[in-house]
């Protein structure tokens, strides 16, 4: 077994080897419904907005400043959000703050300072126990765990001898464990000490990633080929749940789980910072929905306005 920093894969394979893991259509006002439940957090620009999903009306959660923020949050209770800044004068560190949404009380705050490097726009991802914060790769660092006082728990540099790069993603589950995308072509599992990992499928697509959980951790979401599929956890029964004449760029669950909230009709524009997508909700029955067609389809309009929600960065349903 090597050093802490690198991890050995286990492999539930015989063999494998290693490799590189409509928009502006008018519709009615307020259509969300008494049957779905929590609120869609999303922005286009600094100022972000909630939605309460069973009355459709939309406020104000909160605002910062672009400059001095690389990220932002949202616990999986929706009672913290984490923030992390950029202070001035500051080139090797990011301030996360983590504060009480009910009344913007910042209960923790401490710098997260990587071990290599000079990266400043590291943000972080709270466990479902609001307990740990997750860190994905940087340009100079692999995954980093810390607990909400900034004090690095666990590290994963390498995998079988490879380093982890910006393009290998995790996302935490329930129990603390979590999924990562690796290598482009591979989903792992692994729990604390996360000195062993486990396949949980070998993703043979030109194009995937982008992964939700449900909130009871038993299925996950992400994009294969620009469209929508969930799985079970343990990797099986993978399928298809979108189509459309455009792409999706993620399928967020619902507080019950009932639901996604997709991404849709993906404008990539990343040169001119204007990437962004367009708000739709499908039923998680494991059915096929058309994005353009499927009557079932709910497109997320707020009360008072006439267009689906248009949205960029980060974008979460949250009790």
């Amino acid at each position: 077994m090597k050093a802490s920093s690198s991890f050995l894969l286990i492999l539930i394979l015989p063999f494998i080897t290693l490799m590189s893991c409509s928009k502006n259509d008018n519709g009615p006002q307020g259509n969300l419904g008494k049957r779905l439940t929590g609120s869609i957090l999303h922005q286009y620009t600094t100022e972000v907005k909630k939605i309460d999903a069973s009355t459709s009306n939309e406020s104000t959660l909160f605002s910062y400043k672009a400059g001095s923020t690389a990220g932002w949050d949202i616990s999986h209770d929706g009672s913290l959000r984490l923030m992390s800044l950029r202070e001035a004068g500051v080139y090797d560190r990011n301030r996360f703050k983590i504060i009480r949404v009910s009344d913007e009380v910042v209960l923790k705050e401490f710098d997260y300072i990587p071990r290599f490097g000079n990266y400043t726009n590291n943000r972080g991802e709270l466990s479902f126990d609001n307990s740990l914060i997750l860190v994905n790769p940087d340009h100079d660092n692999g995954i980093v765990i810390i607990d909400t006082d900034g004090t690095v728990k666990y590290r994963l540099d390498n995998i079988n001898d490879k380093q982890l790069t910006r393009d290998d993603k995790a996302v935490w589950l329930p129990d603390n464990s979590i999924l990562i995308c690796f290598d482009g072509r591979f989903l792992l599992r692994g729990k604390a000490p996360f000195t062993n990992l486990t396949l949980v499928k070998e993703m043979n697509y030109e194009n995937w990633g982008n992964l939700r959980v449900s909130n009871d951790g038993k299925k996950v979401s992400m994009v294969i080929n620009d469209h929508i599929y969930i799985m079970d956890i343990d990797g099986s029964n993978l399928i298809q749940v979108t189509e459309s004449d455009g792409s999706e760029v993620f399928g967020e669950f619902s507080p019950d789980n009932k639901y996604l909230l997709v991404g849709a009709d993906y404008f990539h524009a990343p040169v001119s910072s204007n990437s962004h997508w367009f708000l739709k909700i499908v039923p998680a029955d494991g059915k096929k929905y058309n994005l353009n067609s499927s009557p079932e389809v709910i497109p997320v309009i707020p009360n008072g306005q006439k267009k689906i929600v248009k949205a960029n960065e980060v974008t979460y349903w949250r009790p």
